[in-house]
């Protein structure tokens, strides 16, 4: 059991890592562009799919069996962790910029991919 929070915890801050650099050259490329509010929302729900597909790619390399659905969890954990600091910085999840259920689902898919991959 130890393995398993102890591999997702370094899988989690790997996420959070490419979540954070892809963010800065997506501030760079909307402060430099300006882009619609349609391609930049898209912008970052590929971020969330690139940073969840590598982390699912990782715990699939850890995990044996069942891989698809520990990068499922991955998704869902980071998701959470996301939604969790948006809760806290604007005290609300704002449904309008990216929207949950899209978040969500690029989320688990991509971290689900990246564990049938891996």
């Amino acid at each position: 059991m130890n393995k398993i929070i102890v591999t997702f915890l370094k899988e989690t801050l790997i996420e959070m890592i490419v979540s954070a650099v892809l963010l800065a050259a997506v501030s760079f490329i909307v402060l430099r562009m300006t882009p619609s509010f349609a391609i930049t929302k898209v912008m970052i729900l590929a971020i969330y799919g690139i940073s969840t597909f590598i982390g699912g790619y990782i715990i699939g390399k850890v995990m044996t069996k069942q891989k698809f659905i520990w990068g499922a969890v991955s998704g869902v954990i980071y998701f959470a962790i996301i939604a969790l600091i948006a809760l806290v910085v604007k005290g609300g999840i704002d449904t309008g910029t990216v929207g949950i259920i899209s978040g969500f689902v690029v989320s688990v898919v991509a971290g689900t991919i990246g564990g049938m991959i891996s």
